[in-house]
């Protein structure tokens, strides 16, 4: 929740700073695109202002952290709804073909910094993009095409899905005739959030989801959080405020990281716009005034040593499932010892415990 054209430099600076400290490899930046072609005339695009842009990549270097770049809010010039003012960017671009060239802008002007770009938040949910499947298979495969003609090697995600449960909608999107929209981004994006369980399975799922559409890349959770406030906290196992927080997080990145999300997306701080489960998700909490001292809750630090710790963690993560998977065998072979088993159950036993460490072997 940094948003390019209207967060204040003071405020940027120290979420850059806690995005720092926490540990993080990337931070998630709005790039509104309607903040950056401004410009007088018909053609806006020829009088783009950098200013902000270069104010996040600048905090981006100083601060030793990969840029996610979000890019939302077409210019009003290219919008179907260009009489709407601020509204206009959640309408889908009337000029696919400018839409992607402003994105290949971005990603050149950029392309030192930020070499990845996510195209819209959330298109599947009616309150951040009111165009319809079709027309977002249309703008991702005009910024895919914009922005690898100028910087071959960017990356471009797809915007996250907040309803992977209901693919229907990206279902249209892959089946829009002359968008060839399912290669036109190399990782895919969805938002979770819920009890750790349901979760994981659901990120399995759509990734097998997307698989089984050719889709071969990476799986990243470009969105989730977990409330501090007990009155949010859904997951039964994680009650209690600060503490279950810092513990639900925990829990479910390395079940992530088993699960092969090379990048989570945690929400990095309070927003005090938001309400509900949303307001406390932050790993801190940063007071609106330049001055004022930022909180970090129990999860900031969780996360940290997560982020410290992390290979050793998934190793350790590794040889837990291989001895759970050991355990019923070890239960037989006890059984055979005490003589309540016969030797039927000895050979069984045997023969399971060879398979299991000819699979251990060869996962190293």
């Amino acid at each position: 929740m940094v948003y390019t054209c209207c967060t204040a430099h003071a405020m940027k600076e120290r979420i850059f700073a806690e995005a720092e400290a926490v540990g993080a490899e990337f931070i998630r930046v709005d790039i509104e695109m309607s903040g950056i072609f401004t410009g007088p005339g018909p053609a806006p695009r020829d009088h783009p202002d950098w200013t902000h842009l270069d104010e996040v990549m600048e905090l981006a270097r100083e601060h030793h952290v990969r840029v996610l770049g979000l890019l939302l809010a077409p210019p009003a010039y290219i919008s179907t709804c260009p009489d709407r003012g601020g509204d206009a960017g959640r309408c889908p671009a009337a000029d696919t073909d400018e839409f992607g060239r402003l994105a290949g802008d971005i990603a050149e002007h950029a392309q030192d910094t930020i070499r990845h770009w996510e195209i819209l938040n959330e298109p599947d949910a009616e309150w951040a993009f009111e165009g319809t499947p079709e027309q977002y298979a249309a703008m991702l495969s005009a910024a895919h095409d914009g922005i690898k003609a100028r910087v071959p090697d960017a990356r471009v995600v797809l915007g996250g899905i907040s309803r992977p449960k209901d693919p229907a909608w990206l279902e249209r999107v892959f089946a829009t005739p002359g968008a060839d929209a399912n290669h036109k981004f190399d990782i895919a994006g969805v938002h979770l959030r819920g009890p750790v369980d349901p979760v994981v399975h659901r990120y399995r799922e759509f990734h097998a989801w997307l698989a089984a559409r050719g889709f071969g890349g990476p799986l990243w959770v470009t969105e989730t959080g977990y409330a501090a406030d007990p009155a949010y906290q859904v997951d039964p196992r994680f009650t209690g405020g600060d503490t279950a927080q810092a513990s639900y997080l925990t829990q479910l990145l390395v079940d992530l990281g088993e699960a092969h999300a090379e990048q989570v997306f945690v929400t990095l701080r309070d927003n005090d716009d938001l309400d509900g489960q949303y307001a406390t998700e932050g790993l801190v909490h940063i007071d609106a005034a330049a001055d004022a001292a930022s909180a970090r809750r129990e999860s900031f630090y969780a996360l940290r040593r997560l982020a410290t710790n992390w290979d050793q963690l998934m190793a350790w993560r590794r040889e837990q499932r291989g001895a759970e998977q050991l355990v019923p065998l070890y239960a037989a072979v006890a059984a055979v010892v005490a003589g309540r088993r016969t030797a039927e159950l000895w050979h069984s036993a045997y023969s399971r415990l060879r398979r299991t460490l000819a699979g251990l072997a060869a996962e190293g």
